[in-house]
């Protein structure tokens, strides 16, 4: 009895897995729209800690950053995703990801410029549902790709 019920939990367990991976673009879009960036940071530490070169890990984890105005880490985490994201080359990624180079390199232009009264007034918005999230169609390229299968 107590090998059936383990057997059963796992099988739940392993299906809920696949399924979180096929549609890890809805969850994590609809985490971060619904303004649970909290989740999206755990998730994206979680893929970081298997694999440190996680490009989708990477990419969300500097979302975070830049949605939690943590301006101090924004270029580390951006150069990451800029180091690691040529070595990714599926079909839809390698289409979409030029377009997101040009919004990280706008970040990284204007970061050093922040002024610091519009950094405290946007601190108290972090926390603000209905934001999309910027990196959607990278993420929906990944997905598209096979990357989470």
């Amino acid at each position: 009895m107590k090998k059936v019920l383990i057997t059963l939990v796992l099988t739940f367990a392993c299906k809920g897995v696949v399924v979180a991976q096929t549609n890890f673009h809805t969850n994590v879009t609809n985490l971060w729209y619904q303004g649970h960036k909290s989740n999206v940071l755990e998730i994206a530490e979680q893929r970081l800690s298997v694999d440190t070169n996680d490009i989708a890990g990477l990419i969300l984890k500097y979302e975070c950053h830049i949605g939690f105005l943590e301006l101090a880490s924004i270029s580390n985490a951006a150069q990451r995703v800029l180091n690691v994201a040529p070595t990714i080359t599926s079909t839809n990624f390698a289409r979409v990801f030029p377009e997101y180079v040009e919004n990280i390199q706008a970040v990284l232009e204007v970061l050093p410029y922040y002024p610091p009264a519009e950094l405290a007034a946007d601190m108290q918005k972090i926390h603000v549902a209905n934001k999309p999230l910027v990196a959607t169609d990278i993420i929906e390229a990944l997905q598209d790709d096979g990357y989470f299968d």
